[in-house]
């Protein structure tokens, strides 16, 4: 019997090259050429009608085909459209200076075909993003209808970029005409400058199908620092792919389950309910509907009093509470609710932000990376991600230092070095920390806005470091970022919680097979962390990181 060879093996495309994900199918020859090849005997008129369609698909860069008895193996739909849904990331930070935040707003991604409309994706209201939180975290930007197969230029319309970061290196830094001392952190506003693009991303759409794109910005690209000067480019000369890179969903070694494209964590915000759906409002972000189910897992409040388990979603969600939620990206585009946690029990003024300085026992400072204002007469109505603010505890009792495990169980011993402590020495550069606000002074010229609070949770800290060792059940990592306060060649051994992918309490393993003992720890390999930091004060702590997300980059 003749035999058709359509495709070869497929190879990555210079974007999956880059990041390390996503396939994409085409017919590689010398001088970039798409070729079709015919193995075997000779062709007959039959043959030569069954070969036009998968002339066709090459045109299209699609998956591959068999010829033999004219079956169509995988991906073989001639033309149609799908749901596309967008996500975004983060990777590769610079090496100086040290960013505590990256603020951007996007108002558009346009994908271009070779011929064609263009289709537009828009949201309904700009979505501010901390680019930071992304180095492990995963941000759902929404679904574009009806797009056809084929090959597109991606292009994301992004505006107001803005830079927290500690200046790491020997001599002050000037950022948009101000100048920052050595060892000092600053803020600056840069005016945008390019739309980042992806010169060429093929897209496997299937009649009706249902389809994802993560785009991925590499935070090195976008920053330059020449001659003491820091600037923020999103379409640089060089390097080669730039800003953005991109491949599709769900990412190899995903751990998700049938229909789940990507896995949206710690949306935070003000909840609405209805039946199932549970919307979650967030200040920045926009609004959130999700949809509950029986697998909904429900955890406590970080003091315990809200929903204690075992309960349910019916009888813990509140209309008005504060809650972070993490849910599915569905293949329709669609959320599904993963996990629900109240935060507080009704609309307060909380601020949440990474901590760069412990001033005194009763002050430390952080960079503002998200909040949740009161409705009407908030305090921090003003204050906005990227700013930095001072805060002042001079009353907090110990039963308002919690830390929130979400689920995460945490050695009582590791719990203890923040959760009932009094004063900051239980809070160390590098935490992420969320403060309820009783009393606010806005900034004035260099005088940092001030807030007093009575209530200190420990939350996330997202970060970007090199794995050293690993086992099933530990990674070690270091070059952690400077404004940790820490050497760079400090090991900070990090707790994994093994048990089912996806269950409560388990570490989430993102592009990683099995177990922690599969990250990659050669040379240039990262690992993007979402960790619980809880450290003693000698820094000696057995595992100061506990980690509810690992990423491989």
């Amino acid at each position: 019997m003749n035999t058709l060879t359509a495709f070869p093996p497929s190879f990555r495309s210079p974007a999956a090259l880059h990041s390390g994900r996503g396939i994409v199918s085409v017919f590689p020859a010398k001088g970039g050429e798409r070729k079709l090849f015919w193995l075997g005997g000779h062709m007959n008129r039959s043959k030569s009608r069954s070969v036009l369609p998968i002339l066709f698909l090459a045109t299209l860069s699609l998956a591959s085909c068999s010829g033999q008895q004219n079956i169509c193996k995988v991906n073989c739909n001639v033309g149609g459209t799908a749901t596309v849904s967008l996500t975004l990331v983060a990777d590769t930070p610079p090496p100086n200076p040290s960013l505590l935040s990256f603020k951007v707003t996007v108002s558009s991604v346009t994908l271009t075909p070779a011929t064609g409309t263009a289709l537009v994706f828009t949201p309904s209201a700009p979505i501010v993003v901390d680019l930071m939180r992304l180095q492990s975290d995963t941000a759902f930007l929404g679904p574009l209808p009806n797009v056809p197969t084929g090959s597109y230029t991606v292009q994301v319309s992004l505006g107001s970029p803005e830079l927290t970061f500690l200046n790491d290196t020997l001599s002050a830094i000037t950022a948009n005409g101000v100048p920052c001392a050595s060892a000092a952190v600053c803020t600056a506003t840069f005016t945008a400058t390019g739309t980042p693009t992806i010169g060429s991303f093929t897209l496997k759409a299937t009649s009706g199908g249902k389809q994802g794109i993560e785009l991925d910005f590499n935070l090195k690209n976008a920053i330059s620092l020449s001659s003491g000067t820091l600037s923020v480019n999103f379409t640089p000369s060089s390097p080669s792919p730039g800003v953005l890179t991109a491949f599709t969903l769900p990412r190899t070694n995903a751990n998700l389950g049938t229909n789940q494209l990507a896995l949206i964590e710690d949306l935070t915000g003000v909840v609405t309910t209805s039946g199932t759906t549970v919307t979650i409002s967030s200040f920045t972000r926009g609004v959130f509907n999700t949809t509950s189910t029986s697998a909904t897992i429900v955890d406590a409040s970080p003091d315990g009093t809200i929903c204690p388990t075992p309960t349910t979603l019916t009888n813990c969600a509140v209309n008005g509470q504060i809650a972070s939620v993490d849910a599915y990206v569905q293949s329709d585009g669609t959320l599904e609710l993963k996990e629900f946690e109240p935060l507080h029990s009704s609309l307060q003024d909380f601020v949440e932000g990474t901590v760069y300085a412990v001033n005194t026992p009763t002050q430390f400072a952080i960079a503002v990376t998200d909040k949740v204002p009161l409705a009407t007469n908030s305090l921090i109505s003003g204050l906005n991600t990227g700013d930095r603010l001072t805060v002042n505890i001079p009353s907090v009792n110990p039963s308002q230092f919690q830390v929130d495990t979400k689920g995460l169980q945490v050695p009582i011993g590791s719990l203890t070095l923040f959760q009932s402590q009094t004063d900051t020495s239980a809070i160390h550069p590098g935490q992420t920390i969320a403060v309820h606000v009783t009393g606010f002074v806005a900034a004035s010229g260099n005088t940092l806005a001030v807030a007093t609070v009575d209530t200190v949770i420990l939350r996330w800290s997202r970060l970007i470091a090199t794995p050293t060792t690993v086992s099933a059940t530990t990674v070690n990592v270091n070059s952690v970022p400077s404004y940790f306060n820490i050497s760079p060649a400090s090991i900070f051994p990090t707790q994994v919680f093994s048990g089912t992918a996806g269950a409560q309490g388990v570490t989430n393993l993102d592009g990683i097979p099995g177990n922690t003992g599969n990250v990659n720890t050669s040379t240039g390999q990262f690992v993007g962390l979402r960790v619980l930091y809880l450290e003693n004060t000698t820094n000696s702590a057995q595992f100061p990181f506990m980690a509810a997300k690992i990423r491989q980059h």
